[in-house]
């Protein structure tokens, strides 16, 4: 209908109405991968690359333009802040609202409502309209309820950076206890550390397409490696006052093997070689 109104606007004005050429954009493509049961797989990738999109097409909150994809076993995600909360409605209805989004019953709900509440450590507002969370309330509501849906596969997007340390570390916590009963984890993170303490398996995207997908501690070198801002701008050769007594004439970043690189991951320890 707008974009009705406006054609018929720009003619009234004596305007063209052809419409622009349409540019096509893929958002994913060509991307196909299996996860086994129980497997934790951390996807990593520049903004944009296309993993909140994988992510919703395997919650089937988006359809794809073609392929398929196919799961086993009943689904829970947490992708974006407060998804499938009602601002008006307290957090003891949501809970059971979001619960019947993510396909609990209304008996599950109310044999793990507590454990839900005690978790996102939220007992004193749980009467409380949500729209009166602040973000790291919220999510922390969101996950208690998808972290307890006895779902054979969770999908979580980076929404736990939204919470304190603390938060992050029992959901983390949470996350491997999932894993090590058997249950298939997703996790799409910015935050390397954590995609290295949780998953055993990484997928790095790149414009929609798989660049790497192995162990976690290989794709998260191909991601390091090729990402140029963590490249050192120190030159090698650099002749800061070579003749002056007492002077810095050389500097080299070494790994402690004591190969000269200017690549390193973020927990590594670096060695550094003064010439002088």
């Amino acid at each position: 209908m707008r974009e009705l109104t406006e054609r018929w606007g720009r003619r009234l004005r004596g305007q063209k109405t052809e419409a622009p050429d349409p540019q096509e954009f893929w958002a994913l493509q060509d991307v196909s991968f299996e996860v086994a049961e129980g497997e934790a797989v951390g996807i990593i990738g520049r903004n944009g690359a296309g993993k909140s999109t994988l992510l919703k097409v395997m919650s089937r909150i988006t359809d794809p333009s073609r392929g398929r994809i196919v799961t086993r076993g009943r689904v829970a995600s947490l992708l974006e802040v407060g998804t499938g909360f009602h601002p008006e409605l307290s957090g003891r209805e949501n809970v059971y609202l979001n619960g019947a989004i993510l396909g609990m019953s209304r008996r599950e709900v109310q044999t793990r409502f507590d454990e839900i509440v005690a978790f996102a450590g939220v007992e004193k507002f749980i009467d409380t309209p949500v729209k009166r969370y602040s973000s790291g309330m919220r999510v922390r509501l969101a996950f208690g309820v998808a972290a307890h849906l006895d779902s054979e596969i969770l999908l979580v997007d980076e929404v736990l950076a939204v919470g304190d340390a603390e938060f992050q570390r029992r959901s983390l916590g949470k996350m491997e206890q999932r894993a090590q009963e058997g249950r298939t984890v997703i996790f799409v993170s910015h935050q390397l550390d954590t995609v290295r303490r949780l998953c055993t398996r990484g997928i790095l995207l790149s414009a929609g397409k798989v660049v790497a997908d192995c162990g976690i501690d290989e794709v998260i070198d191909v991601y390091a490696g090729g990402d140029s801002n963590n490249e050192s701008n120190v030159d090698d050769s650099a002749d800061w006052g070579r003749g002056k007594p007492d002077a810095v004439t050389g500097l080299r970043t070494c790994r402690s093997d004591g190969l000269t690189s200017r690549l390193f991951r973020h927990d590594e320890p670096i060695e550094l070689e003064l010439d002088y």
